[in-house]
């Protein structure tokens, strides 16, 4: 028998349209010699199932659907949201509450990992280098010259939690930097300063299987505008992505090394993708995403392609191990 398999999209964040074309692409994958899929909606207080025209409300109280009179349950869950509330713990809470497996990182992972912050601290104290910041919630007193004297400019100002670069602005002169930081409280209550380091992007894809942790392949990111934002990553015309990165065999050493080290610190699940920057002063680490996308023009299916791997294949590993626990 076939077992239930819900593919969670939608959200409530800047990233919802980048969710729903990733959620697209997994449905797709999955095998169905295997699976019976079920894309589920989610919008704020709406979660639903749309089967032709008709409309299926997810029941919450066990997330369950009715169809045509008969309940049927989910064997296990595919959180594809980028952003509130699939990438932050909220969803994976839910969850674990419900007894109902789950593919990718539990609760406390996702929350820690999605908060840009708390999650430079941890990494940092493994001894990774990140890039000096200041953290602000909203409604602090905000002293411009402290900020710019520890962080200078140019530099980032990025909300905590969010993630293609959603919120996110380079501030080049002091007049600037109120702007940046309205913009990027527009999108959360915590934001993050961050000073700007200058060198090559590069990202490293990292899954877990069979209770081994694999680095994938390492991608360098050229962007054709100030810096690789929301646009330019769904945007082919508007950065280059090259895999594998042409890069010197130390730094790559290094980077996959780093990457699989900071999952496991983290206790990650799935497909992760840590991103950073390399310089003639060492490797900086940015930040982590733990649903990274999925679309044609994301990263993590592009290193799948170099390497060869069937990413059918690959969610079926995934699905059947968060079965099994």
């Amino acid at each position: 028998m076939k077992k239930n398999i819900a593919v969670i999209t939608g959200g409530n964040s800047g990233e919802y349209e980048i969710s729903i074309k990733s959620a697209q692409n997994i449905a797709k994958s999955l095998d169905t010699d295997l699976y019976q899929v079920y894309p589920i909606h989610l919008r704020h207080n709406e979660w639903t199932f749309t089967q032709d025209t008709t409309v299926y409300h997810i029941n919450k109280n066990d997330f369950s659907l009715t169809i045509q009179g008969k309940k049927l349950f989910f064997d296990c869950v595919f959180i594809v949201i980028h952003g509130d509330p699939g990438e932050n713990g909220k969803l994976q809470g839910y969850f674990d509450m419900l007894s109902i497996p789950y593919m990718g990182c539990n609760a406390t992972v996702s929350a820690l990992t999605f908060d840009k912050h708390f999650c430079n601290h941890v990494v940092s104290s493994y001894g990774i280098k990140i890039a000096p910041s200041v953290c602000l919630f909203k409604g602090d007193t905000v002293v411009e010259n402290d900020i710019l004297e520890k962080i200078g400019l140019p530099c980032f100002v990025k909300p905590c939690n969010s993630g293609s670069s959603v919120g996110m602005s380079k501030v080049n002169r002091k007049e600037d930097l109120q702007n940046a930081l309205q913009f990027a409280f527009n999108h959360d209550n915590q934001l993050l300063i961050e000073q700007y380091i200058k060198g090559r992007e590069i990202t490293c894809g990292v899954v877990k299987i069979n209770n081994t942790v694999q680095a994938l392949a390492i991608t360098e990111i050229i962007s054709k505008k100030e810096y690789f934002d929301l646009e330019a990553k769904y945007n082919p015309n508007l950065a280059d992505e090259i895999t594998p990165a042409q890069i010197p065999v130390t730094i790559e050493t290094l980077c996959k090394q780093t990457s699989e080290q900071i999952y496991q610190f983290l206790g990650c699940k799935g497909i992760a993708r840590l991103d950073y920057i390399y310089n003639e002063t060492g490797l900086y680490f940015i930040e982590i995403n733990t649903i990274p996308g999925q679309t044609n023009e994301s990263i993590i299916p592009k290193q799948l392609h170099y390497l060869g791997w069937d990413f059918s294949q690959l969610c079926t590993l995934f699905i059947e191990e968060a079965i099994l626990g």
